[in-house]
């Protein structure tokens, strides 16, 4: 199976579009998905931040912009809240089919994509950077983890439980992280998706791969050093594919260069390898 994994969209008010004052999100988006519809993906799976305002009307824009792509592939959408989206307008706008919640309780999520099980924990503590899992979104998960499931389950969750690279980051880390992982050690999790930081991020947590995807909206220019710098450049989604013993994540930059060698498509491809007697195996 095929994800698509997009992180980190801050939208705002389609009459106030710009992050910060500088920077319209939505063309590096509409970017992002049209490289995502060219490996038609089973699944778009978003992590966090998807408003930068956390209006009605950010959410609604996003809608308009992914679900047309999701919609000709065929392929299920996976909304994840980050701490920069409002809780109550995110269920009201996104998650329409849930259940009506209270208030600002916590939009954990449970989707079966054939057999593949995804988690939403929500790590968002309202009115701030950093994160938690609350204990009753501990206890949800734990129930969750203990039902049986054909292909595995994947966590997704808006703070990557990752050592920072940045000081200032340290401010934004996910708190309680002992508590969350002995809820997950053993669990059967296969792999964790998460954003939050900008830039991509691979580790482990509990055992399992963790995989932080960039921003599709801007990125932290790593080349500052420990210090932080905000950038319109490097931004991208991560390609995840879910195989039978292991689950892999690539990096995807949206941005395009100079060609150094003759396009392929990829029916050329395929026709190449059969015609050395090779195809693609799942792993």
């Amino acid at each position: 199976m095929v994800l698509a994994h997009l992180s980190d969209t801050h939208l705002r008010h389609p009459d106030d579009p710009l992050v910060r004052g500088l920077l319209d999100p939505r063309p590096h988006l509409l970017q992002a998905l049209a490289a995502v519809e060219a490996h038609a993906p089973q699944a778009l799976v978003f992590t966090g931040d998807l408003s930068d305002d956390g209006t009605p009307e950010s959410y609604q824009e996003l809608r308009r912009l992914v679900l047309p792509v999701a919609e000709r592939l065929g392929a299920a959408v996976i909304w994840g809240n980050g701490n920069h989206d409002s809780r109550t307008a995110f269920r009201s706008v996104l998650l329409d089919a849930l259940p009506p919640g209270r208030g600002e309780a916590p939009l954990n999520q449970a989707h079966d994509l054939g057999g593949l099980r995804v988690l939403w924990l929500d790590t968002t503590v309202p009115g701030a950077d950093h994160g938690e899992v609350a204990p009753a979104s501990l206890e949800w998960l734990a129930a969750r983890l203990a039902e049986p499931t054909q292909h595995g389950t994947i966590l997704g969750m808006h703070h990557a439980p990752l050592p920072v690279v940045q000081d200032m980051a340290a401010s934004w880390e996910l708190h309680g992280q002992a508590d969350l992982a002995r809820v997950l050690t053993g669990s059967g999790v296969r792999a964790i998706l998460a954003g939050h930081f900008h830039q991509s991020g691979f580790g482990t947590f509990a055992g399992i791969p963790v995989h932080a995807a960039t921003s599709v909206c801007y990125t932290q220019d790593l080349a500052s050093g420990r210090g932080m710098r905000g950038q319109d450049g490097a931004q991208g989604w991560h390609l995840v594919g879910v195989h039978a013993h292991t689950v892999t994540s690539t990096v995807a930059p949206i941005a395009h260069h100079p060609t150094i060698m003759r396009t392929r498509s990829a029916e050329e491809s395929t026709a190449d390898l059969a015609s050395r007697g090779l195809m693609i195996a799942d792993s």
